[in-house]
C-alpha cells in the first residue's frame, strides 16, 4: 500500500516554498480528522480527498 505524507502531497500541489512544508495540507487534515494523532500517514483515498480539497498554490 502506497502512503503520503503532507509534504509530499503539498509539494504536487505547488507549496514549494511554505516556512514549514506541508503546513496547508496539515492544516487542512486538522480540520477533516480531529481525532487523529501523531504522524500523518495518508492512504490513497486520504491522498485523493487532499488533492481535491486543498487548492493549488498560485
Amino acid at each position: 500500500m502506497t502512503t503520503y505524507t503532507p509534504r509530499e502531497l503539498a509539494a504536487e500541489l505547488g507549496y514549494r516554498n511554505e516556512f514549514r512544508p506541508g503546513r496547508t495540507v496539515r492544516e487542512y487534515l486538522r480540520k477533516r480528522y480531529p481525532e487523529h494523532t501523531g504522524l500523518w500517514e495518508l492512504d490513497d483515498a486520504q491522498a485523493d480527498d487532499v488533492r481535491a480539497n486543498v487548492p493549488r498554490a498560485s
